[in-house]
This record gives C-alpha cells, sequence and structure tokens, in this order.
C-alpha cells in the first residue's frame, strides 16, 4: 500500500495564494531529480538506479549519476550543496566515514541529506550513531531492492522537510503533516530523522536534542508497530532478541497474516514557535498504560516493562495516551539559545553580542560589511517604517549593499537581544579563497531573495 502523505499549508493562510504557491516553488527548487552515489561498486549503482529508475513518472524525470572517488565527491558535496547524496560506507576504496567527516567539519555541508548503506548491521549501528550527521536511513544493502524506492517516495512526499538551509523563510512556525506508515523499522527511522534532522538544521534543538527526539520518536512509533499491531509481547520480544535475531524479522513473521499486515501507523506532528506536538495511533488492542506508567514512577528504568515510554517520558513533555492505550501524543521543546551553528568560513572570526534595541546600522550609511546572524531578531526599517524583520534563518543581513557597494537601503535594529558576526570585505574575500563553494551559495541565496521579492511585488 503506498505511503500516504497529507501535508497542510506551511504557512500562515492571511498570505495571498500566489505567494504561498510562489514560496512552495522556491522549496522544490533542487537537486533531488538528479541523485549522486558515492561508490566503485557497480552492482550497487545498478540496484540503487534500478530502484530510483521505478519511480519515474511522465512529469517527473529521475536519474542517477555515480562519483567513484574520495576527492570527487568532496568537489560535489562542497560545489553543489545537494539535497541528498548516497554513501556507500561499505567501500573498501572510498571511506565513507572519512568523507562524512568532511561534511560535518562544515555546518553548510551538514545540511545534505545522506542515503547510507551497509553490509553489516554492525556498520549500521556505527552510522546511525554518529550524532550531529544528517542521515536519513541506514539501509543494510539486503534491503535495497525492498526498502529503497520507498525511502525515496517518503523523501519525495516531504522535501520542505529535507532541505531549508538559505531560503529565508521561518516556515518552521507554520508547519504540520499527517503520515500513514506501514510496519516498517525503516520506515520508522526515515520519519524520525527527517523530523529530526529538519529542527536540527533549523536551528530549533541542538545535537543532544536532535538525538533525544530521534529516540523519543522511534520508541513510539516501533512501540505502535511492535506491540500495537503486530501485537508482540514484551516476553516474546526478549527471547527472540536473546536468541540473536533482530526484530525486523519478527515483524515480518507476523506480517505474513493478511490482519497484521494491514494494520498501519498514523503519526502526526505540528512545528509551533517554540515546540513541536506529536501524536503516534496503531491499530492495536491497545495496553494498561496507567499499571505500566505507575511502574515506571516506581521502579524507573529498572521497571522490565515500559522503558522507552520513561524513555520518552524523560525528555519531551505532557506524554499522554488515550483511554484505550493505542494512541499517545507529547511534546518537545526547542532550546535554540544553546545552539551554535556558525559555518566553517566564520566560525573562528569574533561574536558581537548585540544588546536589545541597538542600531546595528542606519539607512544610507556606507556599506563596509556584512553580517551573519548567529541569532537574535532584527527589524528592518526603510523611512521610519518597520518593513520585516530578520532572524538566523535568513543566514545574512546587509549582504546586497555590502556586494554592490551601495549606501545602506535600510536600518536595522536588534528586536531583541542577539549575535552577530561582522565580515569585512576583505575577510569575505579571503575567506571565500579558502571555501569557494560558499560564493556559490550566496549568489544561490541573493539569486531565490531577488526572485521572491520581485513576485511579492508583483502581488502586493
Amino acid at each position: 500500500m503506498p505511503i500516504l502523505s497529507i501535508l497542510s499549508p506551511p504557512f500562515p493562510a492571511q498570505l495571498p495564494r500566489t505567494w504561498s504557491e510562489e514560496r512552495n516553488k522556491l522549496l522544490h527548487c533542487s537537486h533531488m531529480n538528479n541523485y549522486r552515489i558515492i561508490t566503485t561498486d557497480d552492482s550497487l549503482f545498478e540496484t540503487v538506479s534500478a530502484s530510483i529508475n521505478s519511480l519515474k513518472r511522465p512529469d517527473r524525470e529521475l536519474g542517477v549519476e555515480r562519483l567513484t572517488s574520495f576527492d570527487e565527491a568532496v568537489d560535489y558535496i562542497s560545489t553543489e550543496l545537494p539535497e541528498i547524496i548516497f554513501i556507500d560506507f561499505s567501500e573498501s576504496s572510498i571511506d565513507g566515514f572519512a568523507l562524512l567527516d568532511v561534511i560535518m567539519q562544515d555546518q553548510w555541508l551538514l545540511h545534505t541529506g545522506i542515503i547510507a548503506f551497509s553490509k553489516t548491521p554492525k556498520d549500521t549501528e556505527r552510522i546511525e550513531a554518529i550524532q550531529g550527521a544528517n542521515i536519513i536511513v541506514a539501509i543494510e544493502e539486503t534491503q535495497i531492492k525492498a526498502s529503497l524506492s520507498k525511502i525515496i517516495s517518503i523523501i519525495m512526499n516531504n522535501r520542505r522537510i529535507l532541505f531549508q538551509h538559505g531560503l529565508g523563510m521561518n516556515i518552521v512556525e507554520n508547519i504540520s503533516g499527517a503520515f500513514e506508515l506501514n510496519n516498517d523499522q525503516l520506515e520508522v527511522k526515515c520519519y524520525a530523522n527527517l523530523i529530526a534532522n529538519f529542527l536540527f538544521n533549523t536551528k530549533k534543538i541542538d545535537r543532544k536534542g536532535k538525538f533525544n527526539l530521534q529516540l523519543s520518536l522511534m520508541e513510539m512509533l516501533m512501540n505502535g508497530v511492535e506491540h500495537g499491531n503486530c501485537a508482540i509481547t514484551f516476553e516474546e520480544k526478549s527471547q527472540w532478541l536473546e536468541s540473536g535475531r533482530a526484530i525486523g524479522e519478527l515483524i515480518s513473521l507476523r506480517h505474513q497474516k493478511n490482519a497484521v499486515a494491514a494494520k498501519r501507523v498514523y503519526f502526526k506532528y505540528t512545528l509551533n514557535s517554540s515546540s513541536a506536538r506529536f501524536s503516534v495511533a496503531d491499530q492495536g488492542q491497545g495496553f494498561d498504560w496507567r499499571t505500566i506508567m505507575r511502574l515506571i514512577q516506581q521502579q524507573g528504568l529498572l521497571a522490565l516493562h515500559g522503558r522507552g515510554i520513561f524513555i520518552t517520558q524523560s525528555v519531551t513533555k505532557k506524554l499522554t495516551y488515550n483511554d484505550k492505550g493505542n494512541m499517545v501524543t507529547f511534546e518537545f521543546a526547542y532550546n535554540p539559545e544553546k545552539i551554535d551553528l556558525t559555518p566553517g568560513l566564520f566560525n573562528k572570526m569574533p561574536i558581537k553580542n548585540i544588546n536589545k534595541g541597538e542600531t546595528i546600522f542606519q539607512q544610507g550609511e556606507s556599506s563596509s560589511c556584512l553580517y551573519y546572524i548567529v541569532n537574535g531578531y532584527y527589524d528592518i526599517i526603510v523611512n521610519d517604517k518597520k518593513v520585516s524583520c530578520l532572524n538566523p534563518d535568513d543566514i545574512f543581513m546587509g549582504e546586497m549593499s555590502f556586494l554592490l557597494n551601495n549606501h545602506r537601503s535600510a536600518t536595522v535594529r536588534a528586536k531583541t537581544a542577539g549575535q552577530l558576526i561582522k565580515i569585512t570585505k576583505k575577510e569575505f574575500v579571503q575567506s571565500i579563497k579558502r571555501k569557494p563553494h560558499y560564493a556559490l551559495f550566496l549568489t544561490r541565496l541573493l539569486a531565490r531573495r531577488i526572485h521572491r521579492g520581485n513576485h511579492f511585488d508583483r502581488i502586493e
């Protein structure tokens, strides 16, 4: 049964429809139709190509190309800043873990979503244990034929929570979704990682928060799959794992019954300005959650049952079940004030603390620098009238006059306390010489803003 992706409009209802449509078009500007896989394995390349080509439609061109060296892969990722890339971590001649180290040293490269291929469960565990990496899902090579096209479909249906860097839109405050999941461990991991990566990339949570959110979502979603739809008891699961077999095998065994295979897990999320709210429902018989919650309160992690619930309850808020016990809701608070995702280009430059009400620059002044926004909110004032507000999602302020050698076209005043990095032209040129891909990124950022601004002028 195909995955259902029902996404509500991500922008406030009062925006003109054409403007919302234009924003959606911008969100879909990507490299998603041209995938790259980093491998020298002919068989793996053919398998991945076949999986992707199976998703082609008359209105959707898809393709996959291969990168066969470490340097070629680094050059492609650094130059193109792709939304998604496939990395073969079992590759002997290309060290996938070394490549991941290069990516993780630069915050802007971190926004590339990674589908990882591994040969063994041990390698998969090693990949999934790397905190801060933008891993969407790690797939063992024996699972590719059965699972990859399904994972790609999920990603294509949820592109706006895959890559948001540089769009200058604070859409995280206005986004929600509802999904229907099969009883599949890889689907669970994919959805949990997409949500957690999105909030991490938009600077709403830090690495610890990302890990806690991934863990909570996977625990609650897998509870719905295992104990809800598949009716696997705690004792059955323990005996199965103690025998050295993977839980996915037991789920597959239960799926041989049509009644079980037809059941779904329903996952909903709403991302607000300060927290995210989730609900997970299954089609099972429910369970006596009241007794489990009492045991958790009395024994904590020592309780034999409900450890996933205990872990989730310890890092989330307002965890509650319905009476039947087949639906759980919980909230996850953001911690943006603790986050510093300064790109590698600027991380050695001093950060300036900004007070609320402080003027950053005045309309009409000459322009000799631009600013990277670390945190805070900044009002844009033209002729004594507030016209907009910038925040870290906008990345820069003052870049247009800086690049065009013009005088400042607006006054910028701090709406809240914040932090900025002041970048002079000399520093900017020297930095671009070290990392040329930042010039390409800035060019794309400006092009999107100009395109968006021109369209906004027409509809206003």
